[in-house]
């Protein structure tokens, strides 16, 4: 039977979804009027002075990984999304950041949802660069930077379906549908792009769970959701350009939460999402200052009902939560005072953001709203000194040194002033070997939701009790708490880039990294005996001294210490044999003739007066491409060794700036390219004091934070991909040592296995095989089959006496296991 009824905005979510269809169809409207008034041209030779390639950041801090289009082809990936995801490794920090910062050919952009859904093929260059190089673009130095240098021309429109399965029988199926259309043109730049997934549930009967609810209880929640994302970028006038950015997403999902006491059903939660975000960037130069600027305004709006049963009784509890946000920035670069190694370079930020939540809620029957807002002003300057010149003075002996110093103030509205400040040194003493020393302190202050979420509590969680070794139902409480602190975390690294061989794509990376927060805010963490020896008042237990309630608000640490070491190894190399030049003659006479008829070309730009050719993919210029890179495929070549002319580029079948057998060729059928990355993380040190005057946790000795277990020792990731004429596989492989829980004298402990998983990605491109030449509407077409987490890997956690605890069942850590993917995709030029 129905407990109540529910409520739902199906009108609401039409409407939203045909106004963000008209707006994409508007843009796309716009943009084609644009291109048309421009014709189909030929791409214009790129020029730089001296030898940096174009689109490369600003500062002298050389990227840790250049990736070519064929070596981002080999990890099969088909959006940026997707490849940021294969490049977690590469990408990965230790100091703490989130998602990597990400540049468009060498400049800022709106945010991550302007390039996420770029398809791979658009791209002509990858650079990975350290974390300082983020303080020029006026981020904190607490994540990689990525830079993708797009193609000048491309034009494709999308269609991919995509079925996804886990292998044990029993829910959890996706199904995906994605289009998309891209202009890529002179600096104009247009994304339209459409999603929709459906994923099924999956319930306790579907596994193998003991004690649980069957039918009644979700593993996995059913859910649907859709989104609509359009960008729309261009130059507009003396050397100004911008670009707009406009998301839709909403989303519903449906989960079992148990057995009513009132008649043979689930109790249900239902589980509505929809945000909307609109953002803007522009570029420019004033009076000798390069500036750029971005701002946004996002409202999220999540609705949530809840079956629930006490007392006998039925109860309907929803819930309500509005969030919205604006931030507006500025940073202005310029360079001055020249000194004998060069000039000062600056980076100076102005960033201001509001934030408003906005909640309300009716549990068994008793109402609560609550209203929080933030504001936050925030500025900061970044100076790079540079103390020698390549080949001048002291340099001529130690090679090229710098020096940078940056500082920064933050007023939070609820909760006061925050400073930042820190200073760091880039030495490269050959060209082949790179050092980075810095040190950063930063100020902390705990989110809006940490300080003034209401109270609520929970019964019937479940949590595991080490203290009497076993799996109690308790009621947590859980929101803000006005009384916490701000945190203060300074963070050391030394760094070290080495490529020891000019001829091999081979290159070493190392990073130590230690980190000391003082009064750190966490979430509070599982029911350990320490924990409960240091917020005794956070525990409640009955007479028999079995847990009852939890308050899991959060808190502050004393001390957070960490130090880790992180190094690894990339290499790529060509395999096989690179085509002639009669053979490159012969594809350029067969994508001529493939592709439709235009208007013609305009020549190439000769090179500027007393600019050097630029450089492709870091290579000096002169060398030429590697072996297998085909004319159109990125920038275009600097011309074979030995100098002459560099080829044009004209319209191939792949696209405006397209080229290469089959669209996105890598050299012909008879060239390919491997690649190989392994990164080892160990961690030094990993402790947490709690409280002034007790002992120091050990988490890699016995002591956790969660119910995850203590920290690893050990991780490490190792990379391989290989791809020739269309076809590929890439591997990603996941290793974690064993930890543990002590219980201490009373309770038992709790051993967490060592962990693998291993991934494997199998793609291939019709178009680019040899029978498929006769077959042209097979160009840009790619199957891809995936198989995730290949031997069905799940975390063993067993008891002292080798029982596993109900809340540690294999199931219900991972309920979805092993899963295989089959993705379609076609790109229509």
């Amino acid at each position: 039977m129905r407990l109540s009824p529910r409520r739902r905005p199906p009108a609401r979510l039409r409407v939203s979804l045909l106004a963000g269809a008209a707006l994409a169809s508007l843009s796309a409207a716009a943009f084609a009027q644009e291109a048309d008034d421009y014709g189909d041209v030929e791409v214009e030779e790129l020029v730089v002075s001296g030898s940096r390639p174009v689109g490369s950041v600003i500062g002298d801090i050389t990227p840790e990984l250049t990736l070519s289009p064929q070596e981002i082809r080999a990890y099969g990936a088909a959006s940026v999304t997707e490849l940021l995801e294969a490049l977690s490794p590469q990408i990965g920090s230790g100091q703490g950041g989130g998602r990597p910062v990400i540049l468009i050919n060498g400049g800022r952009i709106s945010g991550f949802s302007e390039i996420r859904d770029l398809p791979t093929e658009a791209i002509a260059r990858v650079e990975i660069l350290p974390e300082e190089l983020s303080l020029k673009y006026g981020y904190p130095a607490e994540q990689k930077v990525v830079n993708m240098v797009l193609r000048p021309r491309f034009r494709a429109t999308l269609a991919e379906g995509s079925v996804q399965t886990p292998t044990q029988a029993g829910g959890g199926e996706t199904l995906g549908a994605h289009g998309a259309r891209l202009d890529i043109l002179q600096g104009r730049r247009l994304t339209v792009d459409g999603k929709a997934n459906w994923t099924g549930g999956i319930e306790e009967s579907d596994r193998n769970i003991t004690g649980g609810e069957g039918a009644f209880r979700s593993l996995q929640a059913r859910s649907n959701d859709v989104s609509l994302n359009a960008v729309y970028a261009r130059p507009l006038y003396n050397g100004v350009s911008m670009s707009v950015n406009g998301l839709f997403e909403a989303s519903d999902s449906e989960s079992r939460q148990g057995l009513s006491p009132f008649g043979p059903e689930a109790l249900l939660r239902n589980t509505e999402r929809q945000t909307a975000r609109l953002a803007a960037s522009a570029t420019g130069a004033l009076a000798g200052w390069q500036w750029s600027t971005t701002g946004e305004i996002e409202r999220g709006e999540v609705e949530t009902d809840t079956d629930r049963a006490s007392g006998g009784q039925a109860f309907l509890d929803t819930a309500r939560t509005v969030n919205t946000s604006a931030q507006a920035d500025l940073v202005l670069n310029r360079s001055f005072f020249e000194l004998p190694a060069g000039q000062i370079s600056t980076a100076l930020t102005a960033r201001a953001s509001a934030t408003e939540l906005e909640s309300e809620a009716v549990r068994l029957g008793a109402f609560q709203a609550s209203d929080l807002s933030r504001t936050v002003g925030e500025l900061r300057g970044n100076f790079d000194i540079p103390l020698t010149r390549d080949g001048e003075g002291l340099g001529e002996h130690i090679g090229r040194l710098s020096a940078n110093l940056n500082l920064g103030v933050e007023q939070v509205s609820d909760f006061g002033a925050l400073e930042t400040w820190g200073y760091g040194l880039n030495w490269r003493p050959t060209p082949e070997l790179r050092l980075l020393g810095s040190f950063s302190r930063s100020g902390e202050a705990p989110t809006m939701n940490q300080l003034g979420d209401p109270v609520t509590v929970t019964t019937g969680v479940r949590v595991f009790d080490l203290t009497r070794g076993e799996t109690a139902e308790v009621a947590r409480t859980t929101g803000g708490l006005a009384t916490l602190d701000a945190g203060q975390k300074d963070v050391f690294k030394l760094g070290a880039t080495w490529q020891p061989l000019d001829d091999v794509n081979l290159r070493f990376q190392a990073n130590y990294v230690s980190s000391r927060t003082h009064d750190a805010i966490v979430a509070f963490p599982s029911a350990s005996t320490q924990v409960e020896a240091a917020f005794p008042d956070r525990f409640t237990r009955d007479a028999t001294g079995a847990l009852t309630a939890l308050d899991a608000r959060p808190v502050n640490f004393a001390l957070q210490a960490r130090d880790e070491v992180r190094w690894g190894l990339t290499y790529s190399r060509q395999v096989g044999t690179p085509p002639t030049d009669e053979e490159r003659a012969e594809m350029r006479r067969r994508f001529e003739a493939a592709r439709p008829a235009a208007a013609p070309a305009t020549p190439s730009r000769p090179p500027a007066e007393g600019g050097a050719q630029r450089t492709v993919e870091g290579r000096p210029a002169g060398e030429g491409p590697p072996a297998g890179s085909p004319a159109g495929e990125g920038p275009p070549p600097s011309g074979p060794p030995g100098g002459g002319p560099p080829p044009m580029l004209g319209r191939g079948p792949g696209g405006p700036g397209g080229g290469g057998f089959g669209g996105f060729g890598g050299g012909g059928p008879r060239s390919g390219v491997f690649q190989v990355g392994l990164y080892h993380t160990l961690a030094l040190r990993d402790e947490v004091q709690i409280a002034p005057g007790l002992p120091k946790l050990d988490l890699l000795d016995g002591a956790a934070l969660g119910s995850g277990g203590g920290s690893p020792r050990h991780q490490i990731q190792l990379q391989t991909n290989y791809s020739k004429a269309g076809l590929g596989v890439a591997m990603d492989a996941n290793w974690q040592s064993a930890t543990r829980i002590d219980g201490g004298v009373t309770g038992d402990d709790l051993k967490f296995s060592d962990f693998a998983t291993v991934s494997l990605r199998l793609f291939a491109d019709p178009g680019r095989q040899r029978w498929a030449r006769d077959y042209p509407w097979l160009r840009g077409a790619r199957a891809t089959l995936s198989i995730d987490n290949i031997f069905d890997s799940r975390q063993e956690v067993r008891t002292g006496d080798g029982a596993i605890p109900i809340t540690y069942q294999p199931d219900l850590l991972d309920p979805v296991g092993r899963t295989v993917r089959l993705t379609v995709r076609k790109l229509i030029f």
